[in-house]
C-alpha cells in the first residue's frame, strides 16, 4: 500500500515568476493513480500558487491542510481556513487562483491524459492540452488570445480573424460554496447496519455543486467498520483521513493509518480495502471518487458482487456462486 501524509510531505524547491511563488508535488504518481489528478501546494503570505484561471473539461476541489490561504474566485477574494473544501466547475465560473499563507490539495478529474483548454483572464491568454498524443512539445501550449486566426488562414485565407467577444460574467447568484468537512455533521444510514459495520455518512458532492468527482465524509466509532472488504471496477477512489487512526486492510496485509493520510485504490482487485477503527477514539475520514456508470463492486470475502448503474443508487446484488442475494449483508459477513 502506497500513502502520502499531507502534514509531513517534502515540497520541493520554490518555483518563482514575480509574485507567483508556491512548493507543490504530484501526488497521483505517488500513489499509482491513474483517474483522480491530485498535487500537494504550499505558499507563502503575499504570494499564488498559479495564475487566475479555469479550464474547460476538469473539475478542480481544493482542500485546506494547514494555515490561512486567501481564494480569489469569480467574486473576489476570500480567507479559507484548515478543513475547507471548495469545488470549481469546468468552465469559466470556476476560475480562481490560492494565496498565501498555506498548505493545500488540488484534486482534480478530467484533463491528462484527456485533452482540455485552460483560460487565463488576468492575461488573455489560453492553455492547449491535447493530451498525450506522444508528440513532444505538443502537449503544453499557450497562446495570447489576440494570436487567433480564422479557420483558412493560410489555406485559401490571409486574414487574420476578428478576435471573439468574451462574456465572463459568472453565472446569476453562482458562488463557489465553501464546506468546512471538520464541521460538516455525518449522519446514520438508513441501511441495515449490523455491529462492526456501523456508520455515519454524508454526501460531500451535492454540498459542493460538483458534478464529476464524488466524496463522502465517514464516522467509526471505536470497534466500528465501512463497508466489507471489497475492491470496485469501473471506479477510483481514494481516502483522506481527517482524524483517528484507522485501520486499513488492503492485499498488502493491515497497516494503522493516521491524521492526514492519503491513500488511493485504484480501479480491480490491486484496489480492494476495507477500513476498520480499532482505536480508542472516532475516525474521521473522507472518500473521493470517480463517478462512471455502470460500476462493479465485488465483495470478496462474501464472494458477492453488486452492480450499480445509476446516481439513485439503482443496484442489484448477486451470489458469485450462483445462489441468489437478494440483499445488501445475504451471504454473510466477515
Amino acid at each position: 500500500m502506497r500513502k502520502v501524509n499531507l502534514f509531513t510531505a517534502e515540497l520541493p524547491a520554490i518555483s518563482e515568476r514575480g509574485t507567483i511563488a508556491a512548493r507543490g508535488a504530484r501526488l497521483a504518481p505517488k500513489l499509482g493513480a491513474q483517474k483522480i489528478g491530485a498535487g500537494l501546494y504550499e505558499v507563502d503570505a503575499g504570494r499564488w500558487m498559479w495564475p487566475y484561471h479555469y479550464h474547460h473539461g476538469v473539475e478542480e476541489w481544493l482542500y485546506v491542510i494547514e494555515g490561512a490561504p486567501v481564494l480569489r474566485d469569480t467574486h473576489g477574494e476570500r480567507t479559507l481556513a484548515p478543513g475547507d473544501f471548495v469545488c470549481f466547475p469546468s468552465g469559466h465560473v470556476g476560475a480562481h487562483t490560492v494565496g498565501g499563507p498555506g498548505r493545500i490539495v488540488m484534486f482534480s478529474i478530467g484533463g491528462w491524459p484527456e485533452p482540455s483548454v485552460s483560460v487565463y483572464p488576468d492575461s488573455d491568454k489560453v492553455g492547449i492540452r491535447p493530451g498525450d498524443t506522444g508528440v513532444r512539445g505538443l502537449d503544453d501550449l499557450d497562446f495570447p488570445r489576440e494570436a487567433a486566426v480564422d479557420y483558412w488562414y493560410g489555406e485559401g485565407s490571409s486574414e487574420p480573424a476578428e478576435p471573439p467577444k468574451l462574456v465572463r460574467q459568472p453565472a446569476p447568484g453562482y458562488s463557489p460554496v465553501i464546506v468546512n468537512v471538520d464541521s460538516v455533521e455525518a449522519w446514520p444510514s438508513e441501511r441495515e447496519q449490523p455491529d462492526g459495520y456501523r456508520r455515519r455518512v454524508r454526501q460531500l458532492g451535492p454540498l459542493l455543486a460538483a458534478e464529476r468527482l464524488g466524496a463522502t465524509l465517514c464516522e467509526l466509532d471505536p470497534g466500528q467498520g465501512a463497508a466489507p472488504y471489497h475492491c470496485e471496477y469501473g471506479r477510483e477512489e481514494w481516502l483522506l483521513v481527517l482524524a483517528g487512526t484507522p485501520a486499513l486492510r488492503t492485499p498488502a496485509g493491515e497497516d494503522q493509518l493516521a491524521r492526514g493520510d492519503l491513500v488511493c485504490f485504484p480501479d480491480g482487485p490491486e484496489g480492494a480495502r476495507r477500513l476498520l477503527n480499532r482505536g480508542l477514539e472516532a475516525a474521521r475520514v473522507v472518500f473521493l471518487s470517480t463517478q462512471g456508470f455502470p460500476s462493479v463492486r465485488e465483495y470478496i470475502d462474501q464472494r458477492k458482487m453488486m452492480i450499480r448503474y445509476s446516481r439513485d443508487h439503482d443496484a442489484v446484488w448477486f451470489r458469485l456462486d450462483g445462489e441468489d442475494a437478494s440483499s445488501y449483508w445475504e451471504g454473510g459477513l466477515v
